[in-house]
């Protein structure tokens, strides 16, 4: 975030003031109802992040953790058994969020029974961060080592596992992790028939099933109260999937006051704080392949090994996924990106809808779309219209986020136009109608230097309002020439002589040649911002095609943020841009003119998204984010690109 931009005239003075005063905490209450407090009387950069309650911070308890790694240590020669260590953090990490990470690893794998069992009967466990030397010894290290992971280390201290990168939380994947190292194979324990009828109706993707089986035996006591507190929570999460998303938190917290000395009571009660993996989209509990359960053994933590998918099949698993976070209102509202303050989230939540509702628009024109699928689709994208275009959901005195929420709205409005009527479910008319509108709103928050703001000036947030603008343009939309050149200038006066664009906008020294290493820096948002220029006639395709070709050069300066919650480097990447660097260079790609350079960069742009799903085929670059962004804007990047050769394996 930066500090706002102000003249010296009274007005402006006291903004500035107030703008500090909330920096310190003068003017927010530490609790209470966020939307209130933040967004009703001014623009605020204050976070006001979750207090669990008693039960959820319960959660992973079950799991027998030594006090800590000495002890552990200690336990493991007299026993002989191995030490499980997990690893919630590590000094000097770039980690946002590192007690919301670790909720998700206590309430979601470290919450399941069978896991537990597992982990007490066959390890000494202990949960530390590690020391420095440790930390040396097992490169457990920013960069090397990404947090949440885990190490099963020998009693002579012998490192045999070492995952890390777990943004997917498969209970099955998770559990085979531990059993694999065990000498004989441990099946997993026999349910109750009516416990194991419900989860084979909710992994199969019947979720009204699933509800009416877990409803049956509310009231049995013929169960133990494990199995009714599974029920109850497995009921939750049918509910969720269904869109009922506060229905689900009321089952969810039931559960926890009917059942509280059961561990799935405690991570039903994260779940119902909307604090737990499952709600967040990072537990999943999908039928997964051989290949997907070798992750972390063939890949890196949660992500599928190299060719565990098709393309298809990413398709089709990515579009199931979101339509199963989508809330009967047609909101994606599964992320927690607060870098604007905690009064941003609305706009952030109407902006990831309209991109999951492109994602959705794309899914429907593949012609491999099975039937089940486009039976669903079109209600779904139309409840995301009427989410992103009802201004109710919209905070309009946040600054920091609202970009996000007009400019994406923007561009799904006009996706929804190339589609007919009977596809959307809504009329040309009323989509040209919110189209014009949403234009002048987009238009409105332009700054007065001539460029558009994201919690500070920047090149790429001009960019991806000219290039909205320009899409909108072309369908027929009124557009503000003179705001164009405004913001044209505002992105041109950033560009160093040599391509490459700065991280913020600023006043620089004329005639700034640019250096390599602004090339590395800016690897990931070249494509877009020459893209800005180049739809409104102000670039040429020498400099498209530099940009395109220096940023796969350099694409490895972005790559090493990818699951990173924060800035990572001097270069200022972080995981948060991962997906939107890579969908925008896929779109840049897309507009090259040179027939053979666009076949050869969309072919190794593809290879590279191919090569990213998690062992769901489902993607991610950010906790914070969320698995709903991830997933929409690598569909979305996949669309840019060229289809496969068919001759190539």
């Amino acid at each position: 975030m930066g500090i706002p931009t102000t003249s010296t005239n009274v007005l402006n003075l006291r903004n500035f003031i107030l703008w500090a005063a909330v920096m310190v905490g003068w003017l927010l209450p530490i609790n209470g109802d966020l939307l209130a407090q933040t967004s009703a009387t001014r623009n605020s950069t204050r976070k006001i992040r979750l207090t669990p309650n008693a039960l959820t911070k319960q959660a992973g308890s079950a799991v027998n953790w030594e006090p800590d790694f000495e002890t552990a240590a200690q336990k493991s020669k007299e026993s002989n058994k191995p030490i499980f260590w997990y690893v919630p953090t590590l000094k000097g990490t770039f980690m946002d969020r590192k007690s919301e990470i670790d909720r998700y690893m206590l309430s979601g794998p470290f919450s399941w029974p069978n896991i537990i069992e597992v982990i007490n009967e066959y390890y000494i466990p202990v949960r530390s961060a590690p020391t420095k030397k440790q930390q040396a010894d097992h490169k457990l290290v920013p960069y090397e080592f990404i947090e949440p992971g885990f190490l099963i280390l020998q009693p002579d201290g012998k490192c045999d596992t070492k995952i890390d990168r777990i943004t997917t939380m498969h209970p099955r994947w998770f559990r085979s992790l531990l059993t694999r190292p065990l000498d004989q194979p441990h099946p997993l324990p026999t349910q109750p028939k009516v416990l194991a009828t419900a989860w084979q109706q909710f992994i199969t993707g019947d979720y009204e099933g699933t509800a009416q089986t877990c409803t049956l035996v509310d009231n049995e006591d013929v169960l133990p109260a494990s199995a009714r507190c599974e029920l109850g929570l497995l009921k939750g999460m049918a509910t969720f999937r269904l869109g009922r998303h506060q229905e689900a938190k009321s089952i969810w917290k039931a559960v926890s006051e009917k059942f509280p000395d059961e561990p799935l009571a405690w991570k039903a009660s994260a779940e119902a704080q909307g604090a737990g993996p499952f709600y967040r989209g990072f537990e999943v509990h999908t039928n997964l392949s051989k290949q997907a359960l070798l992750a972390g053994m063939e890949s890196q933590g949660s992500a599928a090994p190299p060719k565990t998918f098709t393309e298809s099949e990413l398709w089709n698993y990515g579009t199931n996924f979101l339509l199963g976070m989508q809330d009967q209102a047609g909101g994606f509202t599964d992320s927690d990106y607060d870098f604007g303050g905690t009064d941003s989230l609305p706009n952030v939540h109407v902006a990831i809808t309209a991109l999951a509702g492109m994602a959705m628009l794309e899914a429907m024109k593949r012609p491999d779309c099975p039937e089940p699928l486009k039976r669903r689709l079109p209600t779904a994208i139309k409840r995301a219209f009427e989410f992103t275009t009802d201004d109710s959901r919209i905070n309009q005195i946040d600054r920091d986020e609202i970009l996000w929420a007009y400019a994406f709205r923007l561009r799904f409005l006009s996706r929804c136009l190339e589609f007919p009527q009977t596809i959307t479910g809504i009329s040309k008319e009323e989509l040209k109608l919110n189209q014009q509108k949403t234009v002048a709103l987009l238009e409105g928050v332009q700054s007065r230097g001539g460029g558009w703001y994201h919690e500070y000036n920047n090149p790429f947030v001009t960019a991806t309002a000219l290039v909205a603008l320009e899409e909108a343009k072309s369908q027929g939309a009124n557009i503000d020439a003179t705001k164009i050149e405004k913001g044209l200038q505002s992105l041109l006066s950033d560009r160093f002589a040599n391509g490459a664009f700065p991280y913020s906008s600023g006043r620089r020294k004329r005639n700034n040649e640019g250096t390599e290493k602004d090339f590395a820096a800016s690897a990931g948002r070249m494509p877009l911002c020459e893209l800005g220029l180049f739809v409104w006639d102000k670039s040429s395709e020498t400099a498209l095609n530099t940009a395109v070709k220096k940023s796969l050069d350099f694409h490895d300066n972005l790559d090493i943020a990818l699951k990173y919650d924060d800035h990572t480097s001097t270069l200022a990447y972080g995981g948060f841009f991962f997906w939107y660097d890579m969908r925008a260079r896929s779109e840049t790609i897309r507009n090259l003119k040179d027939r053979e350079l666009r076949k050869r960069c969309s072919k190794i742009q593809r290879s590279l998204i191919m090569n990213l799903p998690e062992l769901d085929g489902c993607f991610v670059d950010s906790h914070e984010l969320g698995r709903v962004y991830g997933t929409a804007m690598a569909l979305l990047s996949l669309a840019n690109c060229d289809p496969a050769d068919p001759a190539q394996p």
